[in-house]
C-alpha cells in the first residue's frame, strides 16, 4: 500500500526542479537565477527519500540475511526499475544527433564535464546508481563479518561512520583542490552519496528503533525541518546567488549545507510520512505525480530545451511555450509509465517470483530427500 506522504514528499521534488527549469523560458526578461534553488532542493528531497525508501529494501535484503544472491536480487530490482527507461532515452537522444559518449552507459559521465551535456540531469541518477552498487555491497561483507545479535546498533553506527567519511571527503575536496559548487562538487558521486546515506540513516531508526520513531512529534519535526529549509534557501538565494563567484568560494556552501539540506529534508519526510492523509482529497493528484516523476525528471530538461527555440521577446508567449511543454511532458512521461516503465516492472516481478519459487522448490524436494 503506497504511503501518501512519501508520495507528497516526491511530488514536491519533481515539480521543485520543474520550476528551476522553467527559469529557461524567462531568462530574457529578468534575474530568475535565484530560483534554481528549486532545483537544488528538488534533487535533494529524491536522494534522501531513495535512501530512505531503499534503506528500508538494503536492512530486509541484505543486512538481515547477508548473502550474495539476495545482493543480486537487490541489483536487479533496482536496475529492471531504473535502467530500461534510461537507455531508451539515451537511445533517443543519440538518434537526434546529440555527442555521445561511452561514459553515458555505464554512468560515468560526471566525471567529464563534456560527457555529461550529452544527458545533464543523468547526473544524480549516475549518483543513485553507484549507490546502488557500492553502498549495500559494503553492508552485506559488514553483516558478513560481523555476527552480532543486535543488528541495528551496528547498522546506525556504520551509516553514521559512512556520513562523516563522505562528509570528510567533501571537506577535503573542497580544501585541497578548491572546486566549484555545482559540477565541482554537487555533481560529484563520491561527494554527494551522503545526501543518500542520510535517508538510509533514517531508514535504518524507523526499523530498528521503531518505538523511538514512532514517537516522534510530527509538529516538532515540521517546524524544525520548514526552519531548516528556510534558513538553507535564505543561504543560497541571498549569500550564494548574490554573484556567481561567491557560491564557488563559500567553504560552507561547498560543504555542509548540502549536509543541513539533507537533514532538514529528511525530518520533513519523516513528517509527511507519519502524518494520517487517508482522507486528503488531492491524494489521487499526489500518486500521478509520483509515480510518473521519473519519467518527467527524465523526459522534461530536453523537451523543454528544444522547445525554447520556439520562444520569442513576448512574455505571454514565454508563458504559453511553457504550459505546452509541461503538457507534453507529461503526456509522454504517462504513455511512457504505463507502457514501458510498468511492463518492465511487472516482467521483474515475474522473473524474480519465479526464480523465488524455484528455489523453494528445490529446498523441498531436497528435504524430502
Amino acid at each position: 500500500m503506497r504511503n501518501i506522504g512519501l508520495d507528497i514528499a516526491r511530488s514536491i521534488a519533481i515539480v521543485m526542479v520543474l520550476i528551476s527549469h522553467s527559469r529557461m523560458f524567462f531568462t530574457q526578461y529578468a534575474d530568475v537565477q535565484w530560483l534554481s534553488f528549486n532545483g537544488f532542493f528538488g534533487v535533494e528531497v529524491f536522494f534522501v527519500l531513495s535512501g530512505f525508501l531503499i534503506g528500508r529494501i538494503i536492512i530486509k535484503s541484505v543486512v538481515e540475511k547477508p548473502s550474495l544472491s539476495n545482493l543480486l536480487t537487490f541489483y536487479k530490482r533496482r536496475w529492471y526499475r531504473t535502467l530500461p527507461l534510461y537507455f531508451l532515452m539515451v537511445f533517443v537522444l543519440f538518434l537526434v544527433g546529440k555527442q555521445f559518449h561511452w561514459t553515458n552507459l555505464i554512468f560515468l559521465q560526471n566525471f567529464d564535464e563534456v560527457s555529461l551535456g550529452f544527458f545533464p540531469v543523468s547526473w544524480s541518477l549516475s549518483i543513485e546508481e553507484w549507490f546502488y552498487l557500492t553502498v549495500p555491497l559494503i553492508f552485506l561483507v559488514i553483516f558478513s563479518f560481523f555476527k552480532v545479535k543486535n543488528k541495528g546498533i551496528l547498522f546506525i553506527a556504520f551509516t553514521i561512520m559512512l556520513l562523516i567519511l563522505f562528509n570528510g571527503m567533501r571537506v577535503y575536496e573542497v580544501i585541497t583542490n578548491n572546486p566549484t559548487w555545482d559540477y565541482g562538487v554537487r555533481k560529484q558521486i563520491f561527494l554527494r552519496l551522503d545526501s543518500i546515506l542520510t535517508g538510509v540513516l533514517i531508514a535504518g531508526v524507523s526499523v530498528y528503533y521503531k518505538k523511538f520513531y514512532d514517537s516522534l512529534k510530527t509538529s516538532y519535526l515540521y517546524v524544525i525541518s520548514i526552519v531548516g529549509i528556510i534558513f538553507c534557501g535564505y543561504y543560497y538565494v541571498i549569500e550564494l546567488e548574490a554573484g556567481k563567484e561567491i557560491i564557488n568560494s563559500s567553504f560552507f556552501g561547498r560543504t555542509f549545507l548540502f549536509t543541513l539540506v539533507s537533514l532538514s529534508f529528511g525530518l520533513l519526510i519523516v513528517a509527511l510520512e507519519k502524518t494520517d492523509f487517508t482522507n486528503l482529497k488531492g491524494s489521487k493528484l499526489f500518486n500521478f505525480i509520483s509515480v510518473t516523476s521519473y519519467s518527467v525528471y527524465l523526459v522534461h530538461f530536453e523537451l523543454f530545451i528544444y522547445l525554447l527555440k520556439y520562444n520569442s521577446n513576448s512574455v505571454q508567449w514565454s508563458v504559453l511555450l511553457l504550459i505546452v511543454s509541461l503538457v507534453l511532458t507529461y503526456v509522454i512521461s504517462h504513455i511512457l509509465y504505463k507502457y514501458y516503465e510498468i511492463p518492465f516492472m511487472n516482467l521483474r516481478d515475474k522473473r524474480l517470483l519465479f526464480k523465488k519459487e524455484s528455489i523453494n522448490l528445490k529446498q523441498e524436494q531436497s528435504n524430502t530427500l
